[in-house]
């Protein structure tokens, strides 16, 4: 198992945010939260929720794995096309079982 250094998920979440030029004020509306709650977090005295966590990667378009571990473990997501990660996205179970019906035929037929 993987030692989770907690104290470097609050610098590169402020690393994250200053890359792309955002203040903790707009960042604390975007996740409904204070500014003072961000400076927390982005000083390791506090964390987001799983649900704030997500939301920040959607706003900045990066991984969760490189909030936690600092570096991008899974990049299978973002190796498929997106129209396969739109459907596994939706979790609609009948859209699911037709894209592994798909991908089981393609595999036969290979």
């Amino acid at each position: 198992m993987t030692d989770i250094e907690y104290s470097m998920i609050g610098t590169r979440i402020a690393a994250v945010r200053r890359s792309k030029k955002m203040t903790q004020e707009t960042l604390a509306e975007m996740l409904d939260v204070t500014s003072k709650h961000v400076s927390h977090v982005e000083n390791s005295t506090s964390s987001f929720s799983l649900k704030q966590m997500i939301r920040f990667c959607e706003i900045f378009n990066c991984s969760f794995d490189y909030l936690i571990f600092g570096d991008e473990r899974n990049n299978m997501l973002a190796e498929l096309p997106n129209d396969i990660v739109q459907i596994l996205k939706k979790h609609d179970p009948q859209e699911i079982d037709r894209l592994i019906r798909y991908l089981n035929i393609f595999v036969e037929m290979s």
